[in-house]
């Protein structure tokens, strides 16, 4: 009966783990959407300009393109970290459009 007891008053900290773990990936796949957005609008104003302001706009795309890049791997790792080893879903709940041209 005592090794359920101890079992039992290990419950308490299993369930803060699992809700840490949980919490941190809302915080990492929240700010990959930022991310996400900020591309977006980054490549609108790609679009819309010409000449040598389209190269600072492009060179502001990459920096976030980038940027996204690893904000996705973290959470890459640390899903896997968690126990999610399937990694599919990724590319269509956080799609990273590809690199622009000149």
């Amino acid at each position: 009966m005592a090794r359920d007891d101890r079992v039992n008053a290990l419950l308490p900290v299993e369930v803060d783990f699992q809700r840490e773990k949980a919490t941190g990936l809302r915080r990492s796949g929240d700010k990959l959407e930022e991310l996400l957005a900020q591309l977006a609008q980054a490549e609108r104003d790609v679009r819309a300009r010409t000449g040598p302001e389209r190269a600072r706009y492009l060179a502001r795309y990459r920096a976030v393109r980038l940027e996204a890049e690893k904000q996705k791997w973290n959470l890459m790792v640390q899903r896997e970290a968690c126990g999610l080893r399937n990694h599919k879903e990724m590319d269509l709940i956080y799609p990273l459009p590809p690199p622009l041209k000149e």
